[in-house]
């Protein structure tokens, strides 16, 4: 279609340039475009003849395509020319000025009579186009058009409902009771942490978790979960220990950023520090 039209646009210029209407080494670009785009308004058509009605509206968007491309391509053009003018004007009165001699001369008695005033305004710098140039640009837009590929429109995912947001959020909370959780691990805290550290007061998050997955504390809330997975073992222990160190039940520390966690449990430390001071301190 792209093709064709342009090829219908040719063979109009042509035609006018035989009967002498245009100038072929001085197209009026505008006019041209509005004379072309007469010839291409829709007649009013019957119902049953939708299909050329559309077909006259494609046809007439692309040659107003073309034309505003014609129109910014000369637009462009004279704003080019319009810059060298101002370069030149601009390198001629740098010249004037670097020449001493002619700074230093007298001006002239009588200036007002020296100047010559201009009858009108300057006039405007036009570039002349010819009727071979046009066709070589009509050539041009043709083929960029036809190679031009449409673009693929993506579907944007749908937003969730608020019910379906809300029960998300509750399946990656996995329904559990944190608070319930972090009693479990008091508890497992206080009767087996001798158990896992014996003559330490620290040891690895890891060996935590694996002792228990083992407890019988640990089986119990295993059970209890309808949501369990190896990795919520993991996360419900992480979660309780940072509930437990804000009630000053344990302590963690890690030395480095994404480096192994450390626990202590403050319960037997305590413990550990009463047996101590009342053996040392008699009545």
């Amino acid at each position: 279609m792209a093709l064709s039209l342009a090829q219908n646009a040719i063979a109009f210029l042509i035609d006018l340039a035989e009967q002498g209407e245009i100038d072929p080494w001085d197209v009026n670009v505008i006019d041209v475009i509005d004379r072309f785009l007469s010839q291409l308004k829709p007649d009013q058509t019957p119902e049953g003849s939708r299909a050329i009605y559309e077909s006259n509206l494609s046809e007439s968007g692309q040659a107003f395509l073309y034309a505003s491309m014609l129109v910014l391509l000369k637009a462009d053009d004279l704003a080019r020319q319009e810059e060298k003018q101002q370069q030149g004007d601009d390198e001629l009165m740098e010249d004037l000025l670097a020449d001493e001699a002619l700074m230093d001369a007298p001006l002239p008695l009588s200036l007002e009579r020296q100047i010559r005033r201009r009858a009108v305004a300057r006039p405007q710098q036009n570039r002349r186009v010819t009727l071979q140039e046009l066709i070589a640009q009509l050539e041009v837009m043709a083929s960029a058009v036809a190679e031009h590929k449409p673009r693929i429109r993506t579907r944007r995912p749908r937003p969730h409902s608020r019910s379906k947001a809300v029960r998300a959020i509750a399946q990656l909370a996995h329904q559990e009771n944190l608070s319930e959780m972090a009693e479990a691990l008091d508890r497992f805290l206080s009767t087996e942490w001798e158990q896992i550290r014996p003559d330490e007061e620290w040891t690895d998050f890891e060996t935590l978790v694996q002792y228990w997955i083992e407890s019988d504390i640990g089986q119990q809330v295993r059970q209890a979960s309808s949501h369990h997975t190896d990795q919520s073992d993991r996360v419900g222990v992480f979660w309780a220990l940072l509930f437990l160190s804000a009630q000053s039940k344990v302590e963690l520390e890690q030395n480095e950023f994404y480096q192994d966690l450390r626990v202590r449990s403050l319960k037997s430390s305590e413990i550990a520090t009463s047996d101590a001071t009342s053996f040392v301190l008699p009545d």
